[in-house]
């Protein structure tokens, strides 16, 4: 079922459920990539951008975007935005399903099948109550796993079918290109899994560790 208690705080990016923090996709997969040798100015400047065009698709899609406040390299990205649709027609077009993460950079063969997995588990466990409408931009959480993340388009099935393994990258590009690249890898989910463990011992060693501080 879909979690009424779950709340998002968008600004810091922490979910939780009832009161409880879930860890989100994002932070589960942090150590699939490396950004030590990147400056931190340069890694906020990104995920500042990241974060405008998520927000510019999410508003565009939602016909309340105030494209006067676009500003020139997110006018290029909404270019990339517009000729995807029109050229893969995936609202109209797609009937077997799809999950599409929005990036700002190109695909990573890495981090990418692995994040998408996590949110295609989401979208498994609660799949019943969110039906065959498009989903966009909609935090979701897993009881079973105890995670949660907020996927970016989910075009479920109606075709009868009950899974997919249609995982897409939609990268945007500030020039107006886009790349539309497959990301589904059926070793993803395990890879999640394990890091999902691994996530929760590292909490649990700190735990310890302040504990045996404080004693």
């Amino acid at each position: 079922m879909i979690k009424t208690g779950l709340v998002f705080n968008e600004e810091e990016h922490r979910y939780y459920l009832d009161g409880e923090e879930l860890p989100s996709v994002s932070k589960v997969k942090e150590d699939l990539s490396d950004f030590s040798m990147v400056d931190r100015e340069v890694l906020n400047r990104a995920a500042r951008f990241g974060t405008a065009v998520h927000k510019m698709c999410e508003y565009y899609l939602a016909e309340t975007l105030d494209f006067g406040s676009l500003d020139e390299p997110l006018l290029g990205c909404l270019l990339a935005f517009e000729k995807w649709i029109a050229e893969v027609r995936p609202f109209t077009r797609i009937t077997a399903g799809v999950l599409i993460d929005i990036k700002s950079r190109e695909f990573d063969r890495v981090a990418d099948p692995v994040q998408l997995a996590a949110y295609y588990e989401l979208w498994k466990e609660n799949r019943v109550e969110l039906g065959t409408a498009p989903i966009i931009e909609r935090p979701l959480a897993s009881i079973r796993y105890r995670y949660a993340g907020t996927p970016d388009i989910i075009i479920p099935p109606t075709n009868g079918a009950e899974d997919f393994t249609d995982h897409r990258v939609l990268y945007l590009g500030r020039d107006g290109q886009y790349k539309y690249s497959q990301a589904y890898d059926r070793q993803a989910w395990p890879v999640f899994g394990h890091l999902l463990g691994e996530y929760r011992r590292s909490l649990i060693t700190k735990q310890m560790i302040q504990s045996w501080r404080n004693r």
